[in-house]
């Protein structure tokens, strides 16, 4: 990412946060290639990944775009391919291209949304009808 840019989410959720970020980017790029940033470690099925203390993700777009990253870095030609998620007190950063692509927008507004919903008081809203 050539001058990307970090969205901040504001959430109260700690790793369940990182956990729904991952969750919905496995049904935005079906054939997305997860790695944890700090360790390079890869993390091949999501159903396997331990979230507790793990802060920083990259979600590449497909195994071709995992490999094009590790040859030439930061390329332009890879914009739209990457998505950084990093987990810090109080907020997930989300971090994409400086001009993200209408879907990754929409990516990130939707995962937004979701972040900021209270689920629980629409449970109980749901039981006191």
């Amino acid at each position: 990412m050539i001058g990307g840019s970090d969205i901040v989410i504001p959430t109260g959720r700690g790793i369940e946060a990182m956990d729904l970020a991952v969750r919905a980017v496995t049904r935005f790029w079906r054939g997305v290639v997860l790695e944890d940033a700090v360790s390079g470690e890869s993390l091949p099925r999501y159903a396997d990944i331990g979230f507790a203390g793990r802060n920083e993700i990259l979600a590449f777009r497909d195994q071709r775009s995992a490999k094009m990253w590790d040859e030439l870095g930061p390329d332009p030609s890879l914009n739209g391919t990457l998505i950084h998620f990093l987990l810090s007190e109080g907020e997930l950063t989300v971090a994409v291209d400086a001009s993200p692509s209408p879907e990754i927008k929409s990516f990130v507004d939707g995962l937004r949304r979701s972040l900021q919903q209270d689920f629980f008081a629409g449970a109980l809203a749901s039981e006191a009808a």
